[in-house]
């Protein structure tokens, strides 16, 4: 962990923009929208928080001209001090300046680093993921930033979905059609499969809706030494449907087992029926929607972000990877799709080798 009471020129820091260009030349944590450093805050900072000295904090700047792959209705910071005290663990908006901010740390490791290290999703996981769920919906509506101009009303299910379908067929499919249209013809991505899932729209029926974190995965969730979940990066929090919450969940979690995700359902449902009890009816058939919905956006942006990657590194094992990646997407995606088999590895292997536009400049959002 840096500690920054000097820059590498050896300037004191003293402010928080100096604390930005200290922490800017260390290195980065991967993110596809932000720059995350985290660093030790030198003494002047912290006495101007009541911190003790060293305390660490995560450094988060906006990567310029990342493409933007999903929908957003609040600057982030606007959320997390409305929402402070609310959600165990959210981070805490210590300073918000012109280009960058400052949030408390979570300390602690990664849900996924964990499961990858050999860790195994216990009871106590699913009762911590389950309150985490409870205290979302429970944050007071009065509470949350204006939504934009013409976002769907309070209770509005249909017109959320066609919100969501909207942003990913224009920002998404739309955006990089030029580029990726080809590959998709080669994959035989048919170009109505959104417009299908709209006509579905209808059959959500109406719910109150609540705040929606909507990227609760293994890299967002961080475990505490006491075991502990808390719940980080918001850029992506809506004002929705509550059941998208946990379709969006089940679908970027990935759990290994159906049991898993069978518990992780329950953990929601009976958060809900604690925080949001009239927004359970109807959950099951919204459910198939949202999931689908979400297996449709997955073929967008992970076959442009998997072929990015490949154009990066375009050899043999690149572009394997990318291809099993691809198939995988393509595999989860068959019924929104309307398509009865997946391409073979290696016919997405020849697509790719011939369809896969040049990379660009501008990255990636997810």
């Amino acid at each position: 962990m840096p500690d920054v009471a000097r820059s590498a020129s050896g300037r004191v820091v003293d402010s928080w923009e100096s604390l930005y260009r200290a922490a800017g030349e260390g290195t980065p944590l991967a993110g596809y929208y932000h720059r995350n450093y985290c660093v030790e805050l030198p003494y002047p900072l912290a006495r101007s928080l009541a911190l003790p000295s060293g305390t660490t904090v995560k450094v988060r700047a906006p990567l310029t001209g990342a493409g933007q792959f999903n929908l957003r209705i609040w600057p982030e910071e606007e959320l997390l001090v409305a929402i402070e005290g609310w959600v165990q663990g959210s981070p805490r908006v210590l300073a918000d300046r012109p280009g960058f901010t400052v949030h408390s740390f979570a300390e602690g490791v990664a849900l996924s680093e964990r499961l990858a290290r050999g860790g195994r999703l216990d009871r106590a996981y699913i009762d911590a993921l389950g309150e985490l769920f409870r205290q979302t919906t429970a944050v007071p509506v009065r509470l949350l930033p204006p939504c934009p101009e013409g976002w769907p009303a309070d209770g509005d299910c249909p017109g959320f979905l066609r919100a969501l379908i909207d942003f990913t067929r224009s920002e998404v499919k739309g955006r990089h059609g030029r580029d990726f249209g080809p590959l998709f013809d080669e994959l035989k991505v048919p170009d109505d499969a959104f417009e299908r899932l709209a006509q579905r729209a209808d059959s959500l029926g109406s719910r109150p809706f609540a705040l929606l974190h909507t990227d609760i995965h293994g890299g967002n969730l961080i475990v505490g030494a006491n075991g502990g979940l808390s719940l980080i990066d918001w850029e992506l929090a809506l004002f929705g449907d509550p059941v998208y919450e946990i379709a969006s969940h089940l679908a970027r979690m990935r759990y290994a087992t159906r049991a898993e995700r069978k518990a992780a359902l329950h953990a929601w449902g009976a958060a809900l029926a604690r925080s949001r009890p009239d927004a359970l009816p109807g959950h099951r058939r919204a459910l198939r929607i949202y999931l689908d919905f979400e297996r449709l956006q997955s073929v967008y942006i992970d076959v442009i972000r998997l072929t990015q990657g490949f154009a990066r590194c375009p050899d043999r094992a690149g572009r394997e990877r990318a291809a099993a990646g691809i198939e995988t997407v393509l595999r989860a995606a068959r019924g929104p799709l309307g398509a009865r088999r997946t391409p073979h590895r290696r016919r997405i292997e020849e697509a790719l080798t011939r369809a896969a536009p040049p990379v660009r400049g501008g990255g990636l959002g997810g």
